[in-house]
């Protein structure tokens, strides 16, 4: 959320509040865990999947990198966020781009995060909770806007053409605003 007349929160106290309703989680493993034959594609994952909510040690043990903690974006198909990752080398070009199309289309919400690397972020976008389509569409119109300002660099989660257990994102190490 951007809101520059508050302090942000503590960034550990941000991860509990994105942790929170999580039923599950996924810790990141050194090697391949999982095969996945899905739509006549292969996904190979090294996040094993825990079947408990994440806790605050955990939350602690990501923030210091000595494990890397995801969480699911979708439960029984339905989801109640949108994530864009920033994989590319202008991370401040690329917010301001984004700024201008959220305002453009009224999204005031939302909170910017760093990823494990200094140019990588993370842009949280909540939502009304929606089915998996509607979210996945609403991705693919926000990429294609960027698309005409950008080149693309991101990736925009959750996706549809993804199993439910690959539609997860690595928590932030960082808050941007």
């Amino acid at each position: 959320m951007i809101d520059r007349s508050t302090e942000a929160p503590p960034l550990k106290e941000l991860l509990s509040e994105l942790a929170a309703g999580a039923d599950r989680y996924y810790l990141k493993s050194s090697s391949i865990v999982e095969t996945l034959h899905y739509r006549g594609r292969t996904f190979y994952s090294k996040f094993r999947r825990i079947d408990s909510s994440p806790n605050a040690t955990l939350l602690s043990q990501h923030l210091n990198k000595e494990i890397t903690l995801a969480l699911p974006l979708l439960q029984g198909g339905k989801g109640d966020k949108l994530i864009i990752e920033y994989l590319g080398e202008e991370p401040e070009r690329f917010l301001q781009t984004l700024i201008r199309l959220f305002a453009h289309l009224g999204l005031q919400k939302f909170r910017v995060f760093q990823g494990k690397y200094k140019d990588r972020r993370i842009v949280i976008l909540p939502l009304p909770e929606q089915e998996l389509d509607e979210l996945h569409e609403l991705g693919s119109r926000l990429s294609d806007m960027l698309e005409t300002r950008l080149s693309k660099s991101w990736r925009i989660l959750p996706d549809r053409r993804l199993p439910e257990d690959y539609n997860i994102y690595t928590l932030p190490y960082g808050y941007i605003n």
